[in-house]
């Protein structure tokens, strides 16, 4: 009896929490993945096309083009910025006096709105900006560009601020890992005589690789889903040079009013994520050491 009265009680606390569960996570994804195959603009009763869209989407030149700026994005943002990240958080680890104030500076970008980011970038870039005045008092006018303008710059300049975003919550997870690792580790592999690059690569990388797989995971997931940046600061212009996938998804739904075709693209977009993020965790987790 004093069971059954306990798994009432146990259920009678689970229940709401399952029904929000399942009406804001499952129902909207299962109701999604019929829309996929529907169509659908959102009002109207949804018309089931089969696999119509699905199809569509491997012919849409638009779509090809901005997942091939979502790898781009993804690429160089990883590329660049775990290194950067772990080298900013291999300063900071050290006993400087301004340590502190260096930490509160370089995490300032992380607390900002992206918006807000987006439109100060954009002031900066414009042609008449910040940008190419600095440029001109240089004397380097040749280098003056329209660099949001301009179907060759617009994309690196994007891939640019998202490093630069992005850097500071990087060297923190990478600073917490170098502090998570017991000093005398570190003395004894110095008492061995590893110094400087080869202390790095022997001893402080494979003790961080747990760092390096959350870093690599939330930089990967964060490119891959890159909407607010884009959207705000080109709107996926000129033309499509800054589109990607998510930017896209948003204006098949909203501006086109494709319900359908947009859901199908984000179900085959979360397939590409999910098959993405367990290749990169399966590759990092197996250098991961303890210690």
């Amino acid at each position: 009896m004093r069971k059954r009265k306990s798994l009432l009680h146990a259920i009678y606390f689970i229940l709401p929490a399952v029904i929000l569960f399942l009406t804001f996570v499952y129902y909207p994804f299962i109701s999604s993945l019929y829309y996929s195959f529907t169509l659908w603009d959102g009002v109207s009763k949804p018309v089931y096309i089969g696999l119509e869209n699905y199809k569509n989407l491997f012919d849409d030149k638009l779509v090809m083009h901005a997942a091939l700026n979502t790898f781009y994005i993804v690429l160089f943002g990883v590329i660049i910025n775990n290194p950067l990240s772990l080298f900013m958080a291999l300063l900071l680890h050290k006993p400087l006096k301004t340590r502190s104030l260096l930490r509160t500076v370089f995490y300032i970008p992380v607390v900002i709105s992206m918006v807000v980011i987006s439109v100060v970038w954009g002031n900066l870039l414009q042609y008449e900006g910040v940008v190419n005045e600095v440029l001109l008092r240089l004397g380097l006018a040749d280098y003056i560009k329209d660099w949001l303008g301009n179907t060759g710059t617009s994309l690196i300049a994007v891939i640019m601020i998202n490093v630069w975003y992005a850097t500071g919550y990087g060297a923190v997870i990478y600073l917490a890992g170098l502090e998570s690792v017991p000093s005398e580790i570190f003395e004894a592999a110095q008492i061995d005589g590893a110094k400087g690059w080869k202390k790095f690569i022997y001893v402080t990388l494979p003790l961080v690789m747990p760092s390096v797989t959350i870093c690599t995971f939330l930089g990967m997931v964060g490119s891959l889903k890159f909407f607010d940046l884009p959207y705000v600061l080109t709107n996926g212009g000129p033309g499509d040079s800054t589109s990607t996938l998510a930017l896209v998804i948003y204006k098949f739904a909203f501006k086109n009013s494709n319900f359908g075709y947009a859901t199908a693209a984000g179900i085959l977009f979360m397939i590409l994520i999910l098959i993405i993020t367990m290749l990169q965790l399966s590759f990092t987790r197996k250098r991961e050491v303890e210690y």
